[in-house]
This record gives C-alpha cells, sequence and structure tokens, in this order.
C-alpha cells in the first residue's frame, strides 16, 4: 500500500517505521513537531500515524504532551528468540555478579553493526553512566562490542574495520589493523576490556557467551571505575559468569508461553 501524494512511493508500513525510528538513542518523548521533523512527514501524516499507534498501544501519550513507546511494543519484542530466553537464562549471573562488586553488569546481543543491551543491573552509586536496557554501543570502542565483534563471522568484522572508526576519547582504538590484533587477543584469552575508551573515567570487561543457533554470541560485561577493583578479579569473575551462562542456555528448553494472549491473537 502506497503512501499519500506528499511522500510517493512510501507505504504505510514504512512510515510507521519511520516514526519509531525517532525514538531512536536516547530519544525517549517526543512532541508530534518532534517526529515529523525527525521522520520529514508531513505533519497531518504524523499525526494520522500517531493516534493509529497510541490506540493499538505502540506509543502511548505522556502527562507533559508528548508521545513514548507503549508497553505494546515492549511486550512484543519481550519475545524475540534473542533477547527473551536469554534473559531469563542469565539473570541468575547477572545477579550475582552484581552482588559481588557492585559494579554496572550488562549482557548485548549484535544489532547491525552495534551492541544492542537487552539488560543491565545498575551499579552503585560512584560507578559511571552505563547504557540502559535497550542502548547502543559501538562495537569497536566497547567491551561487550569487542567481544561481539571477535567471535562475529569475517565478513562482518571485515565490514566494520572498512568503515570509519568513530573517536569517543583519546582512548579510543581507530586504527583497524590495531583493532584486529585486539580481536585476535580476545579470541584467544576470552575476555574483551574497554579502558577509557568509550567514556572517560570508566574500565570495563566482556566475555563471550555461546548460546543456541536462536540467541548466537551474547556478550556479560562488567563495567566501573578505574582502580575500583582489581581488573584481573573483573575479568575472572565475568569469565565465569559467561561460562556459566553457556552452559545454563546449553541444557535450556523451549520457553513456556509467557502471555496466552498474543498466542491466541496469532490463531494458535
Amino acid at each position: 500500500m502506497a503512501g499519500n501524494s506528499s511522500t510517493p512511493g512510501q507505504s504505510v508500513s514504512a512510515k510507521i517505521f519511520l516514526v519509531l525510528d525517532a525514538f531512536a538513542g536516547e530519544r525517549t518523548v517526543l512532541s508530534m513537531s518532534d517526529i515529523a521533523r525527525f521522520t520529514a512527514l508531513p505533519t497531518s501524516t504524523v499525526h494520522r500515524l500517531i493516534q493509529d499507534m497510541v490506540t493499538w498501544g505502540g506509543l502511548e501519550r505522556t502527562s507533559g504532551g508528548g508521545y513514548a513507546i507503549g508497553v505494546r511494543l515492549w511486550e512484543i519484542a519481550a519475545r524475540s528468540n534473542r533477547s527473551y530466553g536469554l534473559r531469563e537464562a542469565a539473570m541468575p549471573f547477572l545477579q550475582s555478579l552484581w552482588e559481588t562488586t557492585k559494579a554496572h553488569v550488562l549482557i548485548a546481543v549484535m544489532d547491525g553493526t552495534d551492541a544492542l543491551l537487552i539488560e543491565r543491573i545498575a551499579g552503585t552509586r560512584g560507578v559511571p553512566a552505563a547504557g540502559r536496557a535497550g542502548g547502543r554501543l559501538p562495537l569497536h570502542a566497547s567491551s561487550s562490542g569487542k567481544v561481539l565483534l571477535a567471535y562475529a563471522e569475517p565478513e562482518i568484522r571485515d565490514a566494520v574495520m572498512a568503515s570509519p572508526l568513530a573517536r569517543y576519547t583519546t582512548n579510543t582504538h581507530t586504527d583497524p589493523e590495531v583493532l584486529r590484533l585486539e580481536l585476535d587477543r580476545i579470541r584467544t584469552d576470552g575476555v574483551a576490556t574497554s579502558e577509557n575508551e568509550l567514556t572517560p573515567g570508566s574500565v570495563s570487561c566482556a566475555a563471550p557467551v555461546f548460546g543456541p543457533p536462536e540467541v548466537g554470541i551474547a556478550a556479560v560485561s562488567l563495567l566501573s571505575s578505574p582502580g575500583a577493583r582489581d581488573l584481573k578479579e573483573m575479568k575472572l569473575l565475568v569469565q565465569m559468569a559467561a561460562r556459566g551462562l553457556t552452559h545454563a542456555l546449553a541444557g535450556s528448553h523451549a520457553a513456556s508461553t509467557i502471555s496466552p494472549r498474543l498466542h491466541r491473537q496469532a490463531g494458535s
């Protein structure tokens, strides 16, 4: 189905995707004019799409008159093969890491050319800020991203290193050959680090989780302040957690239905 004459060639679904993409990054609440600006769609089209999405539950109206992502989308996203079973299996290991370190504990999977955080347990005060669940981290500058990149298919690694590598701090590795050597070391050692490479005043380490085909590779990571914890200890802890989760995923069975509502709607 094509769009209206003001946006020729765009289907209704393509316009809906543009509206959802407007909430990328740290954009959690947007006005209608914000959405129109980010999507470059006519205000009348944005108004119609927003109303339909609010009725369905994909967007919600905030008390300030803006719009935010609705829980209906979260309900559907929670059924992702790459997140539901992984998050359920990971929580005991993430919680144990947090109780031991009081640092930020994160788990991420690769999505496109980013590390997508699917769960985070926030550290105590004094620990530098970290991304939130649903946020993204660069593959070349975060410990989670490096782990995912190290174990990715060679063509994915080549594509990432062939593109410009953004510099976030003076410590960020932007030389593809330096990064390639580091990825080789990560595959040998089974652990990655990022020291002041993404955010000044932060150090993180991550280890790979090897899941079944529907999950693929994930990365468990710890993030703290330099000197707050011994880095060798952090590496050991995160590797133990990642190995434990790998074994748990290998022995897990298919997850049961978590909401009969969508199950019935699917016609089952």
